[in-house]
């Protein structure tokens, strides 16, 4: 039997879509910004304390030294947003430093449960959606205010569920702010 152009190529559409070669050509659901980097990022994994990239293009975790900023400078990153309040031990002349190397450096104090508000969880959000602000750094003293600040942000700005936005700020390195992180995401 010898079948004409037209319909060998009904037949292979029809082939296609019962094998589900039609989920291919519809475009991805947005969703909130909380997955994992799926097979990595455009950046090289930065070595700073108890580093994470728990989002794509930002790296999370402790205070990066200054031969760690250098570093990250020559990766490619461009903003360093910095969790620790002023005077906080270890952060001394950060801001000088991250300048002096062409970054941006962005300061959100966040010295405890308290300052996991939504004013500084919308302040994270505008610094990393800035214009060219990625790759970014976000970082506290040990990743862990990191976390938690991501948390909020993923559930009062992005929209995430309580058990995304909790997910999130665990592979960013919350610890010992889940306590106060669950609370306020309404989760037991």
């Amino acid at each position: 039997m010898r079948l004409q152009a037209p319909a060998v190529l009904a037949l292979l559409l029809a082939t296609a879509l019962a094998c589900g070669g039609g989920e291919a050509a519809r475009p991805a659901a947005e969703s909130a910004e909380v997955e994992p980097s799926a097979g990595g990022s455009a950046t090289a994994p930065l070595e700073i304390p108890n580093a994470a990239q728990p989002l794509p293009q930002v790296t999370t975790g402790g205070q990066p030294s200054d031969e760690q900023l250098s570093a990250a400078r020559e990766q490619g990153y461009r903003t360093v947003i910095s969790l620790r309040t002023e005077g906080e031990q270890g952060s001394e002349g950060e801001r000088a430093k991250v300048e002096a190397l062409g970054m941006v450096f962005v300061s959100i104090p966040v010295a405890g449960a308290d300052d996991l508000s939504e004013e500084n969880a919308r302040r994270l959000a505008e610094a990393l959606a800035a214009d060219d602000a990625k790759p970014a750094i976000v970082h506290c003293g040990s990743g862990n205010r990191a976390g938690a600040l991501l948390s909020m942000k993923a559930f009062l700005v992005d929209g995430a569920s309580a058990e995304e936005a909790l997910a999130l700020g665990k592979r960013a390195g919350l610890t010992k702010l889940e306590a106060a992180v669950r609370e306020r995401l309404g989760l037991p």
